[in-house]
């Protein structure tokens, strides 16, 4: 009795999530390292492809009952990650326009360079066909459609790294990824997300109506909607812990907690109910943790570009190379990859960034050209454009 009153008093008296993010400077400092181990974890799941079936040989999908695997565990982190990082700026400022001028900048210009080099470089080199034959295929060019998250994965003549024609698989959470973006807007824009607790029921809603629409057997195949429904409840878990973050405690005890049940969670077959708010709360509260080796991850976020191209990667060393061994493939893969995420990084992401207001300015100097224009601007931007940017005034021709 005296050691569970004990233990109440020490989780009573521990941090907030909002207490530990302003002591460290408003950053998580572990989500780094976190989101840099689910970027491995998808190269190790897609390496493991060439030797068993990745989705129904995976142990994780079994132990789960279907519910997950380790490729789509990685992804679901992502977006519970991202849903608790975007949600504060975007409540603080309620600017529409600029939280989805800085997720564009964020996600698309390496979306871009990445598809272009696919279509048009590595495609080529990889291809059966001649060169000809090669860019004379629609296939060839209805791949560049995936610079809009529309998927059309083939090319012409290019197996990937299992032998089949669907290449750089990776790129289909990007879709989803934008939707929960634009859900998430649409819910500042509606006066949702500053009425927390009306998001927490419209978030709570979807995470049922999923179990009740396509029902407890596994997560594949459910189609567009199922699948949004399913990464929304991890992206909105993530939103919620952020709405909340000066109440939710934070303590070794409660992060072991937290993943015993999540262990729990899956052998009864509870997750679709459950897991999203056990393994985001895990997850963010491993993001506030302090590592050793923190501050060198700081110096470069290489998980987007390490998602973004270790299929490729897997593809050419396969071409190349036709590894047996998934575990050798994979060791082989991942510092070829960190390398290229680096100078992704270094040349294409870091670069965007310091650019994350311009798709914002050039929408809001289109909108006051337009009839009813600054009525949308207004809803994008109820307080106005943030200090610094482009006004009626300064825009020529403006009326």
């Amino acid at each position: 009795m005296r050691e569970s009153v004990d233990q109440e008093t020490v989780i009573a008296s521990s941090p907030t999530f909002r207490h530990i993010l302003d002591s460290q400077g408003n950053r998580g400092p572990g989500f780094d390292t976190v989101r840099l181990l689910a970027a491995s974890a998808v190269a190790l799941h897609h390496s493991l492809g060439i030797q068993i079936d990745a989705v129904k040989d995976d142990l994780l999908f079994q132990f789960s009952h279907g519910y997950t695997h380790l490729g789509l565990l990685a992804v679901a982190v992502f977006f519970a990650i991202s849903g608790f990082l975007v949600t504060p700026g975007l409540i603080k400022s309620g600017n529409v326009l600029e939280y989805l001028s800085r997720r564009f900048m964020r996600i698309m210009p390496l979306l871009f360079v990445v598809v272009l080099a696919t279509a048009l470089i590595l495609g080529p080199l990889l291809s059966s066909l001649s060169l000809r034959e090669y860019f004379a295929s629609g296939e060839t060019w209805s791949y560049l459609r995936n610079v809009t998250t529309s998927l059309q994965l083939r090319l012409p003549g290019v197996t990937n790294h299992i032998g089949t024609n669907s290449i750089n698989n990776p790129l289909w959470t990007l879709r989803y990824e934008w939707l929960c973006y634009i859900l998430i807007a649409f819910a500042s824009m509606a006066l949702i997300l500053r009425h927390r607790l009306l998001f927490v029921l419209a978030w709570a809603a979807a995470l049922l109506a999923y179990p009740l629409l396509y029902g407890f057997d596994e997560a594949e195949g459910k189609g567009s909607l199922g699948t949004l429904m399913y990464l929304f409840g991890y992206f909105g878990a993530g939103a919620v812990l952020s709405l909340y973050a000066e109440k939710v405690r934070w303590s070794p005890a409660l992060l072991w907690a937290s993943f015993a049940a999540i262990t729990v969670t899956f052998y009864l077959d509870w997750s679709h109910l459950i897991a999203p708010v056990l393994i985001t709360y895990f997850v963010i509260g491993l993001g506030l943790v302090r590592m050793p080796w923190s501050a060198f991850l700081q110096r470069a976020d290489l998980s987007y570009g390490v998602y973004l191209t270790h299929a490729l990667v897997l593809t050419v060393l396969m071409n190349l190379y036709g590894f047996e061994n998934p575990i050798a493939l994979f060791a082989v893969c991942m510092p070829v990859t960190l390398t290229i995420a680096w100078l992704t990084w270094t040349f294409i992401e870091e670069p965007a960034l310091k650019l994350k207001s311009l798709p914002a300015e050039l929408t809001r100097s289109l909108l006051y050209r337009i009839p009813f224009g600054t009525v949308l601007l207004y809803w994008l931007e109820p307080a106005g454009p943030p200090e610094g940017a482009p006004n009626r005034s300064a825009v020529p021709g403006a009326r």
